[in-house]
């Protein structure tokens, strides 16, 4: 399970699977409302891609803040965190006219919300691991403030509430978690997906707004005891179905492996593409076709992008020409290791850092 070069090859074939789930999930949901058969792919993806990035992401996460670390920080996740949150607001001023609306919610645009939840999660760990019962805290705080309003896409406060959880789970099982796993409990774990898949396909008239972690009890029309309880379901809910997701997933090589390396960079460019074909258009043609076509195209785009964007010399100019001089900007004595840093950091650490390369941590996404 252990690659040649040192990488956790597992880890990376299920980084590799879940940012194909985050970019194909992003393609679809713009139909959704349209369409029962994506809407029922839909809510099975969001059901545990998310939540798994997080719980990755936290098998890796050390509970020392030391200046090393936090210098990694800087250059892993508030670089280029910064530069594509001003690449992304940059395009929305040009194509539109006027910021975004997640820049008057003062909040990360769209996708980079995980990034900035990530950095909270870091800062956060230190503090909650030394309480008593950590995952029980952080559930709860997390169900307290969703009676609020206050909090929702400000950023990014209730996702990173919302998710925080799984991350603490995450480091509380560890890295080695599910290295060893039978064949029984495998297909005890499809088993699991089997039935998921059949929920998710006969639950469209469910509120799928549950999924996204930024709606207040209030706004689902859940504001009472029967909210709390609701939401509690749905983490057992969604831990179940993404652990199930996590047991399944081959220990082999097969050739999947460089996606899951390259996850951050996949991740930081896939979001244009997803805009470029909304305002051309080229998406409603796409669902125009048919559910099926659409997949079909949709599955076929998301890993062109993932093959382009893993591409040496596009991680080098995503290195280079952008996280690079801002890193020189802002990080002091930053120590480089060379190019393509966005997706190579410091192999002599395991640290996560949100969705880079790592020795033997996840890129989460």
């Amino acid at each position: 399970m252990i690659a040649s070069h040192g990488r956790n090859l597992y880890i990376d074939n299920v980084k590799a699977i879940l940012i194909f789930l985050v970019v194909f999930g992003h393609f679809i949901e713009m139909n959704i409302r349209n369409d029962i058969a994506l809407k029922s792919i839909w809510i099975f993806i969001y059901f545990f891609h998310m939540p798994m990035f997080a719980l990755v992401s936290g098998m890796f996460s050390k509970t020392s803040l030391n200046e090393k670390q936090s210098t990694q920080l800087l250059r892993k996740i508030v670089i280029p965190l910064f530069a594509f949150q001003l690449l992304y607001e940059g395009l929305e001023i040009l194509t539109t006219g006027r910021p975004s609306i997640y820049f008057e919610q003062f909040a990360p645009y769209w996708i980079l919300w995980y990034l900035f939840s990530l950095l909270c999660w870091r800062l956060m760990l230190p503090v909650f691991a030394r309480l008593r019962f950590p995952l029980t805290t952080a559930i709860a705080i997390s169900i307290f403030l969703s009676y609020s309003d206050n909090t929702g896409y400000f950023l990014s406060i209730s996702r990173t509430l919302t998710f925080f959880p799984f991350f603490l789970l995450g480091w509380k099982v560890g890295n080695g978690f599910l290295a060893t796993s039978g064949k029984k409990s495998r297909i005890l774990s499809a088993a699991i997906l089997v039935v998921a898949i059949t929920g998710s396909a006969i639950s469209n008239d469910w509120d799928y707004r549950w999924l996204y972690g930024s709606y207040s009890l209030a706004t689902l029309h859940m504001a009472n005891l029967n909210g709390a309880i609701y939401q509690l379901a749905l983490y057992g809910v969604s831990a179940l179905i993404g652990i199930a997701f996590l047991n399944v997933i081959t220990r082999k090589d097969i050739g999947i492996a460089r996606f899951g390396r390259n996850s951050m960079v996949i991740y930081l460019w896939h979001g244009f593409v997803v805009i470029a074909l909304s305002k051309t258009g080229a998406t409603d043609w796409i669902f125009g076709m048919g559910s099926l076509p659409a997949l079909l195209i949709l599955s076929a785009i998301s890993v062109a992008i993932m093959i382009t964007a893993s591409f040496p010399a596009w991680i080098s100019l995503t290195d280079k020409w952008i996280v690079h001089p801002f890193e020189r900007l802002f990080v002091k004595q930053a120590l480089r290791p060379g190019a393509g840093e966005v997706a190579q950091p410091d192999p002599s650490r395991r640290e996560t850092t949100g969705m880079r390369r790592e020795t033997t941590g996840p890129d989460a996404s």
